[in-house]
């Protein structure tokens, strides 16, 4: 058998090595995935938000607003279980910290992606808390608690939330504009041995 190929010869212990490759940092990646984490605390905010609205929204003003039974149940519900409270926490939370991972992200610090990880799992956790604690006590007050499309898209949210800043190291170029340090597609030396 001839070990020829065009007009190369193969030994057994010859290497083929590819050439090591910089990648230059691209730094539009952390500042765009940055503008999106800000973007992401301006709804944290607004959730956050509506669940502290329940304690301005007094019983004169529901009233004068026609809520429904239903709709009263709901802020009666919230304001005397403690969802209103937790959730204003939480979301809250989860929006200071989106915003300051993003401003991080923007700057460069590669900080701002566990920062950005961490508020992203406070919006995944207080989603399944916001279930687990409905199922609880909807009984209670006259509802029933039942799992639809928006549980799946909310805890697709989170998911994205969480995965979002990871994207800024994953890719080699915003790897290399976060860390500042010369990253290198290296290769493995491929290895051919005779066969006999």
């Amino acid at each position: 058998m001839s070990d020829e190929i065009g007009s190369v010869m193969m030994d057994g212990e010859e290497e083929l090595v590819m050439p090591t490759i910089p990648i230059r940092p691209n730094n539009a990646i952390p500042v765009a995935i940055g503008i999106l984490l800000i973007l992401g605390s301006m709804l944290g905010a607004i959730l956050a938000f509506g669940s502290a609205a329940v304690f301005l929204v007094d019983d004169e003003l529901r009233a004068e607003g026609g809520f429904t039974d239903e709709q009263n149940r709901t802020f009666d519900m919230m304001k005397e279980s403690g969802m209103a409270t937790t959730f204003t926490v939480l979301y809250g939370s989860m929006a200071l910290g989106l915003i300051v991972a993003g401003f991080m992200l923007i700057r460069k610090n590669p900080l701002g992606v566990k920062v950005g990880m961490a508020a992203g799992s406070i919006f995944f956790i207080a989603n399944i808390v916001e279930t687990v604690w409905i199922h609880i006590v909807a009984e209670d007050y006259g509802f029933e608690a039942t799992i639809g499309s928006g549980l799946i898209m909310e805890f697709a949210c989170g998911a994205f939330c969480i995965a979002l800043p990871l994207v800024a190291v994953l890719i080699p170029e915003g790897r290399a504009a976060l860390y500042r340090e010369s990253v290198t597609f290296d290769s493995m030396p491929l290895t051919y041995e005779e066969e006999e």
